[in-house]
């Protein structure tokens, strides 16, 4: 299963809710690859991939250009192997890649064809694609690559009208591509405070997604330390990292985690 961590709005937990996503499935037994997508390189440098995003010698924008010794049919020489999911990183050049895709006539389906050709879905159980904040080719081709979206957010009037607009791009590509049907994961709203979120935002998110589909991440300092740390809350060790406090906290994130990577498993399921 493809799922596309997608939101055209940047500092709502996109890079990590894929982090942590990927990190509950790989404890719940699965094979998992995250593709960061993301210019910024969130996911990659987040997960200590530093000199691949500044000097590897190959980058997305290689496979998806094919401008290089590279082709669509070359994803895998991109993807570096790890404890708890792989990935295939982000890269400085790849800012170049959304300038590109929107002179290429099927620039926006690259990623989709780079995945198909690659096989990745007989090696992983899921991909997750950490897509850019912004709208555009990049964005696009991981909503058509993954047919799957989880809307990382904040239970905010701002975010609410971010989701709006992303709801209203995904209904212009269902249009323009015939065979295309985006469905909805789930909405992870981050960043929740003490008070939890407002009875009037946690109306309109449930009535837009469902209530089952829509998880809560409590804004703890835990989940930064975690990603200090380079892995999801599963693999991270508070007493190793200086944060013994954690503790406690990382096991109720692992249960929120987890009850949504339970959730994408049944999804995938069905």
């Amino acid at each position: 299963m493809r799922i596309d961590i997608g939101m055209q709005k940047g500092g709502v937990g996109k890079t990590t809710t894929t982090i942590n996503l990927a990190g509950a499935l790989n404890d719940a037994g699965n094979d998992v690859l995250i593709v960061d997508a993301d210019p910024q390189g969130g996911a990659t440098l987040k997960t200590g991939h530093r000199d691949q995003y500044r000097t590897a010698e190959y980058a997305l924008y290689d496979v998806l250009s094919e401008m290089g010794q590279l082709s669509l049919d070359d994803l895998n020489e991109l993807i570096s192997t790890g404890d708890e999911f792989d990935i295939a990183p982000s890269h400085l050049r790849n800012f170049r890649l959304e300038k590109h895709l929107y002179s290429e006539a099927r620039g926006v389906e690259a990623l989709k064809l780079a995945l198909d050709r690659g096989d990745v879905d007989s090696t992983y159980d899921y991909v997750l694609i950490d897509s850019p904040p912004n709208l555009g080719p990049l964005a696009d081709g991981a909503l058509l690559a993954a047919e799957n979206v989880i809307f990382p957010s904040h239970a905010n009037t701002i975010a609410k009208d971010s989701l709006e607009i992303l709801f209203d791009e995904i209904d212009t590509l269902e249009d323009k591509f015939d065979d295309v049907n985006i469905s909805t994961v789930a909405a992870v709203l981050n960043e929740v405070g003490r008070d939890g979120v407002s009875a009037e935002m946690k109306e309109w998110f449930e009535g837009t997604f469902g209530e089952e589909y829509v998880f809560e991440i409590p804004d703890w300092a835990a989940v930064e330390h975690a990603i200090e740390y380079r892995t999801s809350v599963f693999a991270y060790d508070p007493d190793d990292a200086g944060y013994a406090w954690d503790a406690d906290k990382v096991e109720e994130l692992c249960d929120r985690y987890g009850a949504l990577a339970a959730h994408v498993e049944g999804l995938s399921d069905d």
